[in-house]
């Protein structure tokens, strides 16, 4: 069973509950199914490693109880959860420019998940691509994890778009992201 840390379960919380209200979090726990409750209803750790099933529960179901139909929803909370771990988990270091953040990549990518293993290429100073070998967890996590890899790349200096050209839930034989940073002009 793969496994992610309790920052990213604490991420998501925090962005329920700031984007939709306090009671919003304990309304989409009591709609989850009890055996994915472990993690919000006990104490809750940032270095703790959670079930990852648990984590898809809670966010397939703060989804589909707060934002019914909203595309955009599991990347937004991704992009909410990178700038946090960037401004307050003291991962600026490892990724203040392209070119230290592709090489620290694959030590980011395993301080979140205990599955699945990145591999950088660097295109360009400004593209790389990333496969990620052995995490077929779900495509929540996948499209959260994009939107978490532009939050916490993006910087006041660069700002990353990412795509995921291939994915294991679409057929291909591992995920691949693609970053383009662009640098922010002072006039932004």
């Amino acid at each position: 069973m793969a496994r992610v840390r309790g920052r990213l379960v604490m991420n998501a919380v925090e962005y329920v509950q700031k984007r939709f209200g306090r009671e919003a979090h304990e309304r989409v726990v009591q709609a989850m199914p009890r055996e994915h409750w472990g993690p919000f209803v006990g104490p809750l750790h940032e270095t703790s490693w959670e079930p990852a099933e648990d984590a898809v529960a809670y966010l397939d179901t703060a989804r589909r109880l707060l934002a019914p139909g909203e595309e955009g929803f599991f990347r937004d909370l991704g992009r909410f959860a990178g700038r946090t771990e960037r401004q307050k988990q003291g991962y600026e270091p490892m990724v203040r420019d392209p070119a230290t953040a592709a090489r620290m990549g694959p030590a980011v990518w395993s301080s979140f998940y205990d599955t699945g293993r990145l591999e950088v290429d660097i295109q360009s100073p400004l593209e790389a691509s990333a496969r990620v070998l052995g995490f077929a967890v779900s495509p929540v996590l996948c499209e959260r994890s994009c939107g978490a890899w532009e939050g916490l790349l993006s910087s006041q200096t660069f700002s990353a778009a990412v795509t995921e050209p291939r994915c294991v839930h679409r057929g291909s034989e591992y995920c691949e992201i693609r970053v383009r940073w662009t640098p922010v002009s002072e006039d932004d």
